[in-house]
C-alpha cells in the first residue's frame, strides 16, 4: 500500500488496490467456490431467483465450511500487511463472508454502513475480487468522505457517489463507516467477492463492542492461518502476527478443528446500518 493509496483511503474512506491477490491464491479461492455455488437451502447461504434458476447470492461464515482456502488469506502478506497498516498490530478478523452476483438476479446492495462505531480506532472492510466488476454493471459505489460525517445513512445515500470498478485479483478496501451500495449486475455472468472484516482490539474493548472472550477466540485464526500456509505452501511468503498467541494448545491441532471451534463459539455480530429506501446513486 503506497503512501498515495493510504492518503486516498484516509481522505475518501475507500481505495482500490490493483492485483493485490497473488495468482496462486486467487486460483485456490476460485476452486473453493465451485461446490459453494450449488443453490441448496442450507444455513449460511442466501438464495435468489435468476433467469437460469435459483442462485447463491451470499455465503456467511466462510471459515465454517471446512475448506482452509479462505483461512489462508489471514497469512498472505500482501493482504495482511494492508490490514495491519490500517488497524495496527492488535488486529483480528471479525467476519469472513462472500457476496455473489449473477446476471439478472435483481439483487441490489442497498446503501449502508458496515458498522457504526465511535471512531476511536480504525475498522476495515476488505473486498477481494475473484471476478471483474465493470463500470456501469453494478460495481460498488461509495460516498467519498462519508466515514468522517455524522449524517444519518438516508442522507448520506443522497450525496454524490463514486463508482469503483475492479478486475479479478484486485482488492477494494473501505472504512466500515463509509456509505456504499451497488446495483444488480446485468453484464458479466458471475461476480464473486470475499469480504474480510478487520477490527483492532483497542476499538472493540475500548468501545465495548464485543466481549474479550470473543476477541481472544477470533485471534486464534491468525495463528492457525500462519501454520496452515507455512505447512502447505512452504515456499510462499507468510505474514507473522505481532501479538501474543491466545491459545498455545492450538499449535498441535489441525486448522480445520480450530476453524470449527472458533465458529462454534461465535457471538452475535453488530448489525450494519442500512437505508431501506432504494436511492439511485448521484454519481459525481
Amino acid at each position: 500500500m503506497s503512501a498515495e493509496q493510504r492518503r486516498e483511503y484516509d481522505t475518501l474512506g475507500f481505495c482500490r488496490l490493483p492485483g493485490l491477490i497473488p495468482p496462486p491464491v486467487l486460483e485456490r479461492l476460485r476452486k473453493f467456490f465451485e461446490p459453494m455455488l450449488v443453490a441448496d437451502t442450507v444455513p449460511g447461504k442466501a438464495i435468489a431467483d435468476a433467469p437460469d434458476g435459483k442462485v447463491v447470492t451470499n455465503i456467511d461464515q466462510l471459515l465454517s465450511w471446512g475448506d482452509p482456502a479462505v483461512l489462508e488469506l489471514l497469512a498472505v502478506p500482501e493482504i495482511m500487511n494492508v490490514a495491519s497498516a490500517i488497524c495496527g498490530d492488535n488486529l483480528f478478523s471479525v467476519q469472513e463472508f462472500a457476496v455473489i452476483k449473477h446476471r439478472g438476479d435483481a439483487t441490489p446492495v442497498l446503501w449502508h454502513q458496515d458498522m457504526v462505531h465511535g471512531r476511536s480506532a480504525p475498522a476495515l472492510s476488505m473486498g477481494l475480487y475473484l471476478d471483474d466488476a465493470d463500470a456501469g454493471e453494478g460495481a460498488l459505489r461509495f460516498v467519498p468522505g462519508s466515514h468522517l460525517r455524522s449524517e444519518p445513512i438516508d442522507q448520506l445515500a443522497r450525496m454524490p457517489a463514486v463508482e469503483v470498478p475492479a478486475k479479478a485479483g484486485d482488492v477494494i478496501i473501505h472504512d466500515m463507516m463509509t456509505a456504499h451500495s451497488s446495483e444488480p449486475m446485468e453484464g458479466n455472468s458471475l461476480r464473486r467477492v470475499i469480504y474480510l472484516v478487520f477490527l483492532s482490539t483497542e476499538l472493540v474493548l475500548g468501545e465495548d463492542l464485543y466481549p474479550r472472550e470473543f476477541v481472544e477466540n477470533r485471534r486464534r485464526l491468525l495463528f492457525a492461518a500462519r501454520r496452515y500456509r507455512r505447512e502447505t505452501f512452504p515456499a510462499a511468503g507468510c505474514f507473522k502476527p505481532r501479538q501474543r498467541e491466545p491459545n498455545a494448545r492450538d499449535r498441535k491441532r489441525p486448522a480445520h478443528d480450530i476453524m470449527a471451534e472458533v465458529h462454534m463459539t461465535e457471538t452475535r455480530l453488530r448489525p450494519s446500518n442500512y437505508c431501506f429506501e432504494r436511492i439511485p446513486a448521484n454519481l459525481g
